[in-house]
């Protein structure tokens, strides 16, 4: 191919030598030497996909060749034009997806990211001498002079500005002009210290959540929403705390006594700004000239401060957004331990959003499902307002999901998102207005749709699956800030599907943007405790209460993520005893069930962090677990799971939501979530990392839960010492290394910039300790606002104060004067002492499912006692020892014996098992006895569906038919019995006699939430009347005519009893041709441990709730 035919996309042109001097030929040799390494990178990629160089239209282009081509472009290529040569490769690919359709995953450009210079250089230091010169001029208290008025109010304002860059807590630019706004608003006192709080908007949230504020703001004219609440406010702010020394503290009041809360201002009223301020203080006591603006005099700061204290605190001072500090409402939590009696905390707004089964893949071209996205984005109409817009809407949605069968899935779970949040979602309100939920959908769904082809089943998507959908999503925006907005819309819909759908929980966090909204809380140790007695006094089974307080253990003491406890197995805890010295460690890695963030999510984490009871209670869990296995493979069982089900993984609404509830309840912040767990983790790990002794960073009182008990471990002792690291008391980086190895993160920076939420207290205690001078009487005379000597004396007298004082000291006896200038708290009136509730927000005495345990709990008990029966254990043993190891009453193993003996000897009307495999049952005893097989069909019990999914589903729709047994017992056993006299166990295909056994078997469908999902096959003679036929059917059954098809009837007369044919009922999701039929596995599965649970194991039985 000639270098002629080149795509104009690709920009690639060969290089023109204009004349023939040397500098020019150098030149075009380097140019040339360029445009052959490109041309030989496209010609490796058009040797893969021809047409590529041409720029043909429509071009598919795999995934692995794309792969293999970069990756050879970086083995190849030289370092130094690595990132060209990548960057030509993907903005050209970019090019030919939007102007000639190539269908092709485009990797990230590559970007070359800066070293940052160091702290300190030679000409930094060199400044040093200007910098001590004007700190000894500041030092020595110089006077007013002659100033007054607002020069006055200028000078006393610069001053304490300089004393807070002196001190180095105040060294980056935005902070100080953020001041103003903190010095109106007040001060803050608790305990000993003082601090103000600099507050910053979040633009990029407030943009994203402008929809929401905008209701609240200009409103539907038909809806009255309440106005923000100050907790609600508080969500859209960065803070940052400031604290002060006891210097700038006196300053700051001498400030205040002089001018009051007023930040000094020019004739217009608007503020001067803080810079104006602090260089006319400087001008007039500095003898040589000032620093020329506010950059070089924080330069002059910083560098001094990195050679007075801790890199880390220096690093913090000096950055913006990282290290955020709490909210004013978390940091009362941690303090005062009150919570908001006022929060209204909805335990269950993840309980009621679906009540629709998931549709099927729909076999569709993605351009067919983009015209159905516009479809679905058509039914939002601007016209559509207040509540009778929001429910026109959903009723638009409800048609569109009816009326087409070319949605594929993602369209529809789309669609049923855009319902929630009209009907209960949303970051601002509970309910989303029409035109809000439109803006949603049009943020993430094409992205979404398009990249949706790349998962083969949605619904059963692995967690890896869903990270590199939305990855490939998220790569779609154009902007930081839109990258950002987009990722928040994605966690909504992934919530959505966690609650709805049971889809693997994935973790959202950073994306690197510099506009990403930081998930700042934490959880007080008091909080924690008062947590675990919630979750140990409701109502719920005692094996999940146990796994619930265990995963809020394993949270809170090792800041686990919550896909990282979910999927722990067994050999993640290996050789824990009671009576080990070792103290053993728990290993997060990755498994079958998860794949870890990065390399550095494996790591060790040693029990010694948690408190002894507490590893006591895990240690017993673990023996309990290995207890409950009947295989040979224990170590591949998970930590956390249902009763006999040790493969499969909990969901959401099991494990994790009751643990949120606990603690939205006990906090008052209904937004608390699991993650906040890791958070403090890493914040209070910190302090004691950074202690040089016990209690010095993390007081006794934050320690203690409400009993006044200790709630954290090691209270007394050295934990870097414990870790393997230096004492204490010496100093050494390695501490912030070993806190991002136990959080999972390859170097610290991500764990001290997202994580850790108390520096700002670790910068005021070491702030509070280093600036804390003496003051001779003419200083102290400067600070206290007093008319002479002779009233500083009096002052003193009174006091009991002699000679020299220490600034700390002169302030204990101005605490009246702060009364002032005291900020006020928006929540002052709702704090109060946490109270336990009357009723447990996780009580559920309405499911029946509690008094029954899993179904496959029932199959392994069942399993245990025939594996005991095949070694020779009589049966009367085998059913005590099984009961005692399921936590079983013998009398109720006993008659569950009995039932499935009897249900599994049922035979059809031509003997054929009914509920046995007739292959198996020959080979059943091996099978029954063998340790390596996992759930083979028993002789008192037919064998679980295999796969996961569909496991997990017949385990939920057991649990439903009992809920409907207890509310209509009559009609249940109804349904069940004309279920269990129809079946086969091969296929769903049920020969009901007449409409009327057909209704009554789908009425048992209605509570599994299955109802639609029903074929009726009509075995109809040659000459029958099609349409009558359906219409028949269609009357006596409720089910549409597309789901009733003809066939033609097998009896060789070609004729049929009676007119309308002969119908079998099918169950399936699919095609009920299809050799896999899921549904049909879970819900006789389902049926036949609950006919065995309720008796109804033979025709005469009624069952055991008939009466």
């Amino acid at each position: 191919m000639s270098e002629q035919a080149v795509w104009s996309g690709w920009k690639l042109l060969p290089p023109k030598k204009s004349n023939s001097d040397g500098q020019e030929e150098r030149r075009y040799q380097r140019a040339r030497e360029r445009y052959q390494r490109l041309w030989s990178t496209l010609e490796s990629l058009e040797q893969n996909v021809p047409g590529v160089i041409e720029g043909q239209q429509g071009l598919v282009i795999p995934d692995a060749t794309t792969t293999a081509v970069f990756e050879a472009l970086h083995q190849n290529t030289p370092p130094k034009a690595l990132r060209k040569t990548h960057n030509f490769l993907a903005k050209g690919l970019e090019r030919g997806h939007e102007q000639l359709k190539w269908s092709v995953t485009i990797p990230s450009p590559l970007v070359t990211v800066t070293r940052k210079p160091p702290t300190v250089t030679t000409l930094s230091f060199a400044e040093l001498h200007r910098w001590d010169a004007l700190v000894a001029a500041h030092d020595a208290f110089p006077g007013t002079a002659e100033l007054s008025g607002h020069a006055l109010h200028k000078w006393l304002t610069g001053r304490w500005l300089f004393q807070l860059i002196r001190e180095g807590a105040l060294l980056n630019k935005r902070y100080v002009e953020q001041l103003p706004d903190a010095f109106e608003q007040g001060i803050t006192l608790a305990a000993d210290k003082a601090f103000l709080i600099l507050a910053e908007c979040m633009q990029s949230a407030s943009e994203e959540d402008k929809e929401e504020e905008d209701e609240l703001v200009n409103g539907d004219s038909l809806s009255q929403e309440s106005p923000e609440t100050p907790i609600e406010k508080e969500q859209r702010f960065r803070f940052r705390r400031l604290f002060l020394s006891p210097i700038s503290q006196l300053l700051l009041l001498n400030v205040y006594q002089n001018k009051g809360k007023l930040w000094p201002r020019i004739a217009s009223k608007s503020r001067v700004p803080a810079a104006q301020c602090l260089t006319f203080y400087l001008k007039h006591i500095a003898d040589d000239a000032p620093p020329a603006n506010i950059s070089a005099l924080l330069s002059m700061a910083n560098t001094a401060s990195a050679l007075e204290k801790l890199p880390l605190l220096n690093h913090y001072a000096s950055k913006a957004d990282i290290a955020l500090s709490l909210r004013p409402s978390s940091w009362q939590r941690l303090l005062r331990r009150n919570v908001l009696t006022d929060t209204s905390i909805d335990t269950n707004d993840e309980d009621v959003y679906l009540d629709f089964q998931a549709p099927t893949q729909a076999h569709t071209s993605p351009s067919d499902q983009l015209k159905q996205l516009r479809q679905l984005q058509g039914c939002f109409s601007d016209l559509l307002v207040g509540q009778p817009g929001r429910r026109e809407a959903i009723d638009k949605i409800d048609e569109f999901i009816a009326t087409s069968n070319k949605n594929g899935v993602m369209v529809v779970l789309l669609a049923k998102w855009c319902q929630k949040l009209m009907e209960k979602g949303g970051r601002v309100k509970s309910k989303l207005a029409a035109s809000t939920t439109s803006t949603y959908l049009s943020t993430i769904a094409t992205p979404l749709v398009a990249h949706s082809r790349s998962i083969d089943d949605v619904l059963s998507a692995s967690a890896d699956e869903w990270e590199a959908l939305y990855e490939n999503v998220l790569n779609s925006a154009k902007t930081p800030a839109a990258r950002a907005k987009m990722q928040n819309r994605l966690t909504d819909f992934h919530l959505f599907l966690v609650d709805t759908c049971a889809v693997p929980y994935i973790d959202f966090e950073s994306t690197g943007s510099s506009q990403r909204r930081v998930d700042v809380n934490i959880v007080t140790p008091a909080e924690f405790r008062r947590a675990m007695a919630l979750i140990d006094t409701s109502q719920q089974p005692e094996r999940f209460r146990t796994m619930q307080k265990l995963a809020l253990i394993l949270g809170y003491r090792f800041g686990i993520r919550r896909s990282e406890c979910a999927g722990l197995m067994l050999k993640d805890l290996p050789y824990l005893f009671d009576d080990d010295p070792h103290d053993g460690e728990v290993i997060i890695r990755s498994n079958e069930y998860r794949q870890g963030k990065s390399y550095s999510a494996t790591r060790r984490l040693p029990l010694w962090l948690l408190m002894p009871e507490e590893r006591k209670q895990l240690i017993d869990w673990v023996k309990r677990r290995h207890g409950e296995i009947t295989t040979a493979q224990r170590q591949k069982q998970l930590l956390f799971c249902r009763s006999g089900n040790g493969r499969l993984l909990l969901d959401n609404k099991a494990l994790f939501h009751p643990i949120q509830s606990a603690l939205k309840t006990v906090s008052g912040d209904d937004m608390l979530r699991y993650h906040h767990l890791r958070h403090s983790f890493v914040s209070f790990t910190l302090l004691r990392l950074l202690e040089r002794a016990p209690c010095k960073l993390l007081p006794r009182a934050w320690r203690m839960d409400d009993n006044r008990t200790m709630a954290m471990p090691n209270a007394d002792a050295d934990i870097s010492a414990l870790a393997g690291l230096a004492p204490q008391d010496c100093p050494s980086r390695k501490r912030l290394w070993q806190l991002g190895l136990w959080a999972g993160h390859a170097s610290p920076e991500e764990t001290l910039s997202t994580y850790t939420h108390l520096l700002d207290w670790v910068l005021g205690q070491i702030i509070h300790g280093h600036f804390n001078p003496t003051l001779s009487l003419d200083q102290q005379l400067t600070l206290l606002h007093l008319p002479s000597k002779t009233a500083l004396t009096s002052w003193r007298n009174r006091r009991g104060l002699k000679g020299q004082t220490q600034a700390s000291v002169l302030l204990q006896y101005l605490q009246d004067e702060w009364q002032t200038y005291v900020a006020e708290d928006p929540l002052v009136e709702e704090w109060q002492p946490y109270q336990p509730p009357i009723k447990n927000p996780l009580d559920n005495p309405l499911e029946a499912a509690f008094d029954w345990p899993e179904a496959t709990t029932i199959y392994q008990s069942l399993r245990l006692v025939e594996q005991q029966e095949t070694r020779g254990v009589p049966l009367d043993d085998a059913i005590h020892q099984t009961a005692k190891r399921f936590v079983l009453e013998p009398e109720q193993l006993t008659l569950w014996l009995e039932n499935g003996e009897a249900l599994m000897q049922r035979k059809t009307r031509r003997t054929n098992q009914q509920f046995s495999r007739e292959e198996n049952r020959h080979d059943r005893q091996r099978r029954v006895a063998s340790t390596h097989i996992y759930m083979p069909e028993l002789h008192r019990c037919m064998a679980p569906p295999i796969k996961p999914h569909v496991l997990r589903e017949a385990g939920q729709f057991f649990h439903r038919l009992l809920d409907w047994h207890q509310k209509e017992p009559i009609k249940a056993e109804e349904s069940l019995v004309t279920l269990r006299n129809h079946m086969q166990r091969s296929t769903g295909h049920i020969v009901l006699p007449d409409a009327e056994a057909i209704n009554c078997v789908r009425e048992l469908l209605r509570p599994l939430r299955c109802f639609q999902h029903t074929y009726l096959v009509v075995e109809v003679a040659a000459n029958a009347k099609a349409k009558r036929i359906k219409q028949h059917w269609s009357d006596a059954t409720d089910i549409p005519h597309k789901r009733i098809e003809l066939i033609p009837t097998p009896s060789p007369s070609g004729r049929t009893r009676d007119w309308y044919g002969n119908a079998h009922l099918k169950i399936t999701r699919g095609s009920y041709k299809s050799p896999q039929q899921p549904l049909w596995e879970a819900v006789r599965f389902a049926a036949f441990m609950t006919m065995l649970v309720l008796g109804l194991c033979d025709d005469d039985a009624q069952g055991i709730c008939t009466e």
